[in-house]
């Protein structure tokens, strides 16, 4: 069962998350947009990162900017809705399994506009994704 986006805070989160990873780079004083100012996608549906930051500020050779696209994951399996159900903490890579599925949306489309892409997953308990750590 799937809860709704906007009661669970997830868009408060992810938003926030956003906005702080936006505001680090701009305190080492890196040039940021954000949002819909973030460049395109080459795909047809014009797909959309969240921040983007010029890539020779960042030290990324051969590209003209970075753009990172924020995700959170749910650290447990189930509803709390679900009267009984605790939900389970999840086992396995599912930081992995998002970023991978962010990899496949964005990468090579932005690879094209010379924009690298890099996955910005974290999950709702404080687990980072080692590419977005990385940054």
């Amino acid at each position: 069962m799937l809860c709704c986006k906007k009661h669970t805070g997830a868009i408060a989160g992810h938003d926030h998350v956003m906005n702080v990873s936006a505001q680090m780079a701009r305190n080492i004083g890196l040039r940021v947009r954000v949002n819909r100012k973030v460049a395109t996608t080459a795909a047809d549906d014009n797909k959309q990162g969240d921040v983007q930051v010029q890539a020779m500020e960042f030290g990324i050779p051969g590209y003209d900017a970075l753009v990172w696209d924020v995700s959170l994951v749910c650290d447990r399996i189930g509803s709390s809705m679900q009267h009984g159900l605790k939900g389970n903490l999840q086992l396995g890579d599912y930081l992995d399994a998002r970023a991978r599925s962010k990899v496949r949306r964005y990468r090579r489309d932005y690879a094209v506009k010379n924009i690298a892409f890099a996955p910005a997953i974290l999950s709702v308990a404080g687990k980072i994704h080692p590419e977005f750590l990385r940054l």
